[in-house]
C-alpha cells in the first residue's frame, strides 16, 4: 500500500513518527501539500491501493482519485450511533435540531453542541448561551446574503445537549473490528498523551469494536471516563485525519497493511 502524508500534519508528534517509520519497513510513501483547490502538490498517481494520511479537507483529493482505502470516511450521524451503540454514547441525551430551528430562548446558560454529521463545520464542545447567541445571528445574517454562500445552512443539523464531566479522555485505534492500539490524551484540563490506558478503558473499546455495526473498518474511536469511572464513546473519527498521539504507529502501520480491499 502506498501512504500519502500531508506535510502539514507533520508538525503532529505521531504523524511525525510515522512519517520515519515507513521508510525503516520499506513501505512506499511520499509527502504532499494540500493546494487551496483542495489537490495534492506535487500531484500523486501511485498505483494500487492508498492510504492518504491529512487533514479533513484532503478527502476531496481521495475521492477525486477514487483511492481505496484513501481516507476511510466515516459517514454516520450523530443519531445513527445514539441507534446502535445508545446509552454508550456520551451524548446520547442530547438533541438534534436544525440550525435553523434551535429554541434559543430555552438554551441553557452553557451546554455542549457539534455538529450532527461528521463535516466538522464548528468544533465540538462546551459553549455558552451568549456566545452562541451571538455566533448563531451571524450566521442567520450570513443567509440574507446572496452573494455569500454559508457552509452552515437553516437545514445544517446541531447536537445540542448538557454538558458531562469528564476525568479522561482515552482514543483507540479499531481495525476490521479489534483494537490495534491506543493513547491517553488528556486527562481532566491537562493535555498527556500517554501509550496506555486501563483494562477496564480498553475492554470498553473491544466491546465497541465488537459490536456487529461498525462505522467504518478503521476508524478513531474516542472514549471518556468521567469522574464515577464510567465510560463512554465520545464520538467516532476518520482515522486518516485524527492525531495519532502516543500509538504504537507500527502496530497501526502493520494492521493497516494487512487489510485486504
Amino acid at each position: 500500500m502506498h501512504w500519502i502524508i500531508q506535510n502539514a500534519m507533520r508538525t503532529e508528534p505521531g504523524v511525525r513518527e510515522l512519517a520515519e517509520t515507513l521508510p525503516r519497513l520499506g513501505i512506499p510513501h511520499s509527502f504532499h501539500d494540500l493546494g487551496d483547490d483542495w489537490k495534492l502538490v506535487p500531484e500523486a498517481n501511485p498505483a494500487g491501493n492508498v492510504i492518504v494520511i491529512g487533514a479533513y479537507a484532503i478527502r476531496h483529493e481521495a475521492r477525486r482519485k477514487g483511492w481505496i482505502p484513501g481516507v476511510l470516511e466515516v459517514e454516520h450521524d450523530h443519531l445513527a450511533y445514539v441507534r446502535t451503540w445508545g446509552d454508550a454514547m456520551l451524548n446520547a441525551a442530547a438533541a438534534v435540531w436544525r440550525f435553523g430551528d434551535v429554541p434559543l430562548s430555552s438554551l441553557p446558560d452553557r451546554f455542549f453542541c457539534r455538529p450532527a454529521e461528521d463535516n466538522k463545520l464548528w468544533k465540538a464542545g462546551p459553549t455558552r448561551r451568549d456566545e452562541f447567541l451571538e455566533w448563531h445571528a451571524q450566521v442567520r445574517k450570513l443567509w440574507d446574503e446572496p452573494e455569500v454562500e454559508s457552509s452552515i445552512q437553516p437545514d445544517t443539523r446541531i447536537v445540542i445537549g448538557p454538558l458531562r464531566e469528564i476525568a479522561e479522555e482515552h482514543r483507540f485505534w479499531i481495525v476490521d473490528g479489534r483494537v490495534v492500539t491506543n493513547s491517553l490524551y488528556k486527562r481532566g484540563e491537562r493535555v498527556i498523551y500517554e501509550n496506555y490506558s486501563d483494562p477496564e478503558v480498553v475492554a470498553f473499546a473491544e466491546s465497541i469494536a465488537a459490536d456487529p455495526w461498525q462505522p467504518q473498518r478503521a476508524y478513531a474511536l474516542d472514549i471518556s471516563v468521567g469522574p464515577s469511572r464510567d465510560l463512554h464513546v465520545i464520538e467516532v473519527n476518520n482515522l486518516g485525519s485524527a492525531g495519532l498521539y502516543a500509538a504504537d504507529i507500527r502496530k497501526l502501520v502493520a494492521a493497516i497493511e494487512e487489510m485486504v480491499f
